[in-house]
């Protein structure tokens, strides 16, 4: 290969890494946690919950899952990074924060800053009909 080839193929690499931003982010924790990614200006950019001790990964391209999506408009007098990832409870405690994360990075519930702890839940009586109305749901089911 040319050198000019190298460079263009290097251009078009950095290029695609950083149009579509990623963050993996780990729950070390034994509790179900809920993700939300913040701009470096504090915008909401998505969210996820994630299940004790599993990855999930969190990308500028595929923002949340479930209801609320993207709520971020670019602007060009802005930066979205560093990122913030707040962890928190199902409880609405927060968990968490972690603060200037850059693109690709790893973000570990357990090494952010704050109470890493969460309420412990109810137990609930299982029926013999399914689900209930008060059980956790990502998205909501058509009547």
């Amino acid at each position: 290969m040319t050198i000019k080839m190298k460079k263009w193929i290097f251009l078009f690499l950095a290029f695609f890494s950083m149009a579509h931003a990623t963050l993996r982010l780990h729950n070390d924790s034994p509790y179900k946690l809920r993700a939300v990614v913040r701009a470096a200006d504090g915008t909401y950019l998505g969210e996820m919950i994630i299940l004790p001790e599993h990855f999930n990964t969190w990308s500028q391209q595929y923002p949340s899952f479930g209801p609320g999506g993207q709520n971020y408009s670019e602007q060009p007098s802005r930066s979205q990074t560093p990122y913030s990832v707040q962890w928190y409870c199902l409880d609405g405690g927060q968990y968490g924060i972690c603060e200037n994360q850059s693109p690709g990075a790893i973000v570990v519930a357990g090494s952010c800053n704050g109470p890493k702890y969460c309420k412990p839940q109810k137990k609930k009586k299982k029926g013999p009909y399914g689900a209930h109305e008060d059980d956790e749901q990502l998205y909501t089911q058509p009547n």
